[in-house]
């Protein structure tokens, strides 16, 4: 497919590699990937695609920033003339890449959805209408801070939530949103703390529901559809942001689990048990172990909406689970998908040392999982590596290991 083109490219910290075409990106991701594993894997790594890698992420976070006017692209080593008084602009969009404290003011983007530019467009002007000033990131002063967008691509839900320190006019606002997102859920949330996160000390619907619900659609080797899974999704709920491909690699685990047949499937690191739920039919129990308790909690609800009954979830730490409860390796199979640090050490000793007979190891970063294979291999042998392309025009690539007992 062509290049896509927007010219906040190189501005803007979302696309890293816009100015490559598509095919050109997943070559050069599969290049990088071949050469961090090369110690454990000498074969070709063939990637999944994104069908469609524009307009395919089903959440962003966009940031109001308040900030002194500034010489753009934005350059640390220009001396500013400070006998001159500073001059302030109010930017809404993505932060400026390697910045916390600035944002370029958008109005292109290619990775959300259609009409994410004109409800950025619709919110912007409705700040400058009731004007409301924007987030000084050094100051710690400004009333509008964040606006969170989620998307349901198989359902077609919306819901937009706004980060603030303290009260706005509402209605006005509800009003900009249902210009654009007529049917969309609409929150308001409340952050006075000083750290630069989309974490809410008191969430309120304004619209609708304080959720959307997602469905991640399962589909045999040969393309039938087999399953689907209903997730309902909080505001700040995880979920793979590219629903669709993450589908095929859920779909890809689900296989793999079919053909291995396990009794119990130890699904560690395992957020809101989105392997546990789409392979619980396979199995006889699975256990999900994930720290973040809200994670649990919407693993929880998502069992129950999904009827699946032999989910046990756990919300413990990884690498204090298995030491309190020793995994049992007769017909288990370990399913590990660690944060971007990769596993604990702890852990990942407890995994090498189980005697489990198989382990599916999913990486969201390369580096680390060099590190985790390095435990693993002088038990594991690596039997087969694949990857899948869930963020198309960024460095990142997800990765899937397959590792049998030696």
């Amino acid at each position: 497919m062509p290049k896509i083109t927007c010219k906040h490219f190189k501005q803007c910290g979302g696309c890293a590699l816009l100015d490559l075409s598509y095919e050109e990106q997943v070559a050069h991701k599969a290049a990088r990937l071949k050469e961090i594993l090369k110690d454990f894997w000498s074969k070709e790594i063939p990637v999944t695609r994104t069908d469609k890698p524009e307009f395919f992420r089903n959440k962003v976070e966009l940031g109001f920033c308040r900030q002194p006017i500034w010489k753009e692209p934005f350059d640390k080593k220009v001396k500013r003339d400070k006998t001159l008084p500073l001059e302030f602009e109010q930017c809404f969009g993505f932060k400026l890449k390697g910045r916390w404290d600035r944002a370029a003011d958008i109005d292109e983007c290619h990775t959300f959805d259609e009409k994410m530019i004109e409800l950025v467009r619709a919110v912007r002007a409705w700040a400058k209408a009731e004007n409301l000033e924007y987030y000084d990131h050094r100051k710690h002063t400004g009333i509008l801070r964040h606006l969170m967008l989620r998307a349901g691509k198989n359902t077609g839900e919306q819901m937009a939530v706004l980060f603030v320190t303290d009260d706005i006019p509402e209605k006005s606002f509800v009003s900009a949103v249902e210009s654009v997102w007529s049917d969309a859920n609409i929150l308001l949330a409340v952050n006075t703390s000083l750290a630069d996160t989309a974490a809410p000390e008191m969430l309120r619907v304004l619209k609708g529901k304080d959720h959307i619900c997602e469905k991640i659609i399962l589909s045999t080797p040969d393309g039938k559809k087999e399953k689907e899974v209903i997730f309902t999704l909080a505001a700040q709920a995880f979920f793979q942001t590219n629903t669709l491909t993450a589908q095929k690699m859920y779909s890809r685990v689900r296989a793999l689990v079919k053909k291995i047949a396990p009794k119990i499937i130890y699904d560690l690191y395992g957020g809101a048990g989105s392997f546990s739920l789409s392979c619980a039919d396979l199995c006889e129990k699975s256990i999900c172990v994930e720290s973040v308790a809200p994670a649990i909690y919407n693993g929880i609800e998502n069992a129950k909406l999904n009827g699946v009954k032999n989910v046990q979830f756990f919300c413990a730490k990884v690498e204090d689970f298995v030491k309190q409860q020793p995994i049992e390796k007769k017909d288990a199979l370990i399913i590990v998908d660690p944060p971007r640090s990769g596993m604990h050490p702890r852990a990942a000793n407890a995994v090498a040392e189980s005697g489990v007979a198989n382990v599916l190891y999913i990486s969201c970063n390369p580096v680390t999982l060099a590190n985790d294979l390095k435990i693993l291999t002088p038990f594991y042998e690596v039997k087969d590596v694949e990857a899948f392309d869930f963020f198309p025009h960024t460095e990142h690539i997800e990765t899937l290991v397959q590792l049998k007992l030696k």
